[in-house]
C-alpha cells in the first residue's frame, strides 16, 4: 500500500527524466515548506493542478526551514513531510529542494533547472517575486498566481495557527504597586475614595494542560502571583464565559471570587490591574459587601486615618507625576507611600528590610518600596545607576537578587484572545 506513495517520491537526479518522458505534458511546479500539512495546502495543491497534465511538488529541507522559520521548526523531518505531500491525490511527484537559499527565498533555483517546468505556481501574497520571475524568464517558464481560498465548508487555517493552538496557554501579567495600597480596601475606606496606581509586567504567568510555570518569580514576592493563578484558573475554567463579559465585569468576579476565599478582607487594586494591563491610576469608592470577618485593627485610629489619606493623595499624585514624566517625583513618592505603610501597620516593615532600604540609599537610591503589602517580598527601587545599586546590594545581602521584567500593557482579554 505504501509503494503507491513511495513510487511518488523522487530524488532531484530523476527530474531530467519526467522532463523528458512528458514532452506533450504540461509540467507545473510549486514550492513550499508544509511543515503542518492542512487543508489550506490541499486546496492550493488543487488549484496548482488545474494548470498543467503533472504536478511537482518541491518541499523544502530541514536546514533551510529553520533558516527562514526560526528556532523550532520545522516540526516535522523532511522525509515525513515529503512523503505526506505525495500521498495528496493532485501531487504526481514530491521532490526535495536544494540545500542552498537564494535572494527572494529560493531553495529550488536547481530543481527547476533540472525540470524544467511549464508554469510555476505561487500564491498571490508571495515575497521575492522579482527574483523568481528572473528565474522562470531565464527557463521559459510561465509564473501563474492564485489567491488564497477557503471553501465554505472549511475554515481558515495556517500552520502558525494550528502551532499557535497545540501551544495554547492562559497567560496573565503581574503587577507592580507603586503608590496608594490599601486605599483600595472597600472595608477600611468607607465612603472615602482611594487611588492606586500601579502597572502589569511581564515574563506572564502561564497556565497550560493544567500546569502553572511561574516564569521565575519567587512565591510571595508582593506582585501578586496568587490573583494572576486565581485569574487564570477563573478565566480558563469552562463554566466562565469571558466573552460576554467586560473588563470590569472580569476584574469584580475575581475580586469577589478571591474575597469570598479570604473573608472580604482584601482590595480591588491586584484584580483590576492584572485584567485591565498597563500602567493605570484607579479610583476606588464605597461599595458593599455582604460579611466582613476580619477587622482591621488601626484603620479608625488618627493615625490610621491620616496615613490612609496620605496613602489616597499619594496614589494620586504618582499618576499625574507619571503623566508629566517626572521620575525623580515618582520615586519620592514612591518612599513616601512606604513610610505611610508603616504608619499603619508597623509589620509593612522589618529590621533586615530597613536595613536592606538604608544600604540601597548609601548607593544611590532616589526612592522605592516593598511591593504588596509589605513584610516581606520585592522592594521596588528606583535610581539612576542600576549596575552600581544592584552590585552594592548583592554584595552585602547574598541572598539579594534582581527580578527582570519589562511592562506589559494589553488586557486580560486581547492576551487571552477571550
Amino acid at each position: 500500500m505504501f509503494d503507491s506513495i513511495r513510487n511518488k517520491v523522487i530524488t532531484a537526479g530523476r527530474l531530467k527524466e519526467i522532463r523528458q518522458n512528458s514532452q506533450n505534458k504540461k509540467i507545473v511546479f510549486c514550492s513550499g515548506c508544509y511543515d503542518i500539512l492542512q487543508s489550506g495546502h490541499a486546496v492550493f495543491f488543487s488549484q496548482c493542478r488545474q494548470f498543467g497534465d503533472i504536478l511537482v511538488v518541491g518541499v523544502g529541507r530541514d536546514e533551510i526551514i529553520s533558516r527562514l522559520k526560526g528556532p523550532g521548526r520545522p516540526v516535522n523531518p523532511e522525509n515525513n513531510r515529503l512523503y505526506l505531500v505525495a500521498s495528496l491525490q493532485d501531487v504526481d511527484y514530491a521532490v526535495l529542494n536544494d540545500s542552498q537559499l537564494s535572494a527572494g527565498k529560493i531553495d529550488f533555483q536547481e530543481v527547476m533547472q533540472e525540470l524544467h517546468p511549464d508554469v510555476f505556481v505561487l500564491n498571490s501574497d508571495d515575497t521575492g517575486i522579482e527574483e523568481k520571475k528572473e528565474l522562470c524568464d531565464r527557463l521559459g517558464t510561465k509564473m501563474e498566481f492564485v489567491q488564497r481560498i477557503v471553501p465554505p465548508e472549511l475554515e481558515l487555517t495556517s500552520t502558525t495557527r494550528i502551532i499557535d493552538k497545540i501551544n495554547f496557554a492562559y497567560r496573565a501579567p503581574l503587577r507592580i504597586d507603586f503608590a496608594g495600597g490599601w486605599t483600595d480596601v472597600p472595608f477600611i475606606m468607607g465612603s472615602n475614595l482611594g487611588y492606586v496606581s500601579n502597572i502589569t509586567i511581564s515574563p506572564l504567568i502561564e497556565l497550560k494542560n493544567g500546569k502553572f510555570n511561574f516564569s521565575g518569580y519567587p512565591r510571595g514576592s508582593g506582585l501578586s502571583t496568587s490573583t494572576a493563578v486565581k485569574l487564570l484558573e477563573m478565566i480558563s475554567s469552562k463554566a466562565y464565559n469571558s466573552d460576554s463579559k467586560t473588563l470590569a465585569h472580569i476584574g469584580e468576579d475575581l475580586f469577589n471570587l478571591e474575597n469570598t476565599e479570604l473573608n472580604w478582607a482584601i482590595g480591588r487594586q491586584d484584580q483590576y490591574s492584572i485584567v485591565y494591563g498597563g500602567f493605570n491610576c484607579f479610583e476606588f469608592g464605597q461599595t458593599s459587601q455582604s460579611a466582613v470577618e476580619q477587622v482591621y485593627q488601626n484603620h479608625k485610629t488618627p493615625a490610621g486615618q491620616d496615613a490612609l489619606g496620605k496613602l489616597s493623595s499619594y496614589g494620586r499624585e504618582f499618576a499625574l507625576s507619571m503623566q508629566k514624566k517626572d521620575f525623580i517625583r515618582c520615586a519620592e513618592i514612591m518612599e513616601l507611600n512606604f513610610k505611610a505603610q508603616m504608619q499603619l501597620a508597623s509589620a509593612s516593615t522589618n529590621e533586615y528590610l530597613d536595613t536592606m532600604y538604608a544600604v540601597a540609599q548609601k548607593n544611590g537610591l532616589v526612592g522605592g518600596k516593598i511591593a504588596g503589602a509589605g513584610g516581606g517580598g520585592a522592594f521596588i527601587l528606583y535610581c539612576e545607576d542600576t549596575e552600581r545599586l544592584k552590585i552594592a546590594m548583592k554584595k552585602e545581602f547574598v541572598d539579594c537578587f534582581e527580578i527582570d521584567f519589562d511592562f506589559h500593557y494589553k488586557d486580560i482579554k486581547r492576551l487571552n484572545k477571550v
